[in-house]
C-alpha cells in the first residue's frame, strides 16, 4: 500500500514538473517569435539600403 502511494505521488510530481517546463518553454517560444517579428528580414534590409543609396546619388 505504501509503495503504491509513493508511486502515485512520484507520478504527480513528474506530471506537474513536465507541465511547468512546457509552459515555460511556450513563454520562451512566444518571446522569441515576437523578437523575430520586430527585426527586418535580409531582403527588407537590402531593399532599404538600395533605396537610401539611390536617394543619396
Amino acid at each position: 500500500m505504501e509503495f503504491e502511494l509513493i508511486l502515485v505521488i512520484f507520478m504527480a510530481v513528474v506530471v506537474i514538473s513536465l507541465w511547468v517546463v512546457h509552459t515555460k518553454l511556450n513563454r520562451i517560444t512566444e518571446h522569441v517569435q515576437q523578437m523575430d517579428e520586430e527585426y527586418l528580414s535580409d531582403e527588407q534590409i537590402e531593399k532599404e539600403l538600395e533605396e537610401e543609396w539611390n536617394n543619396d546619388k
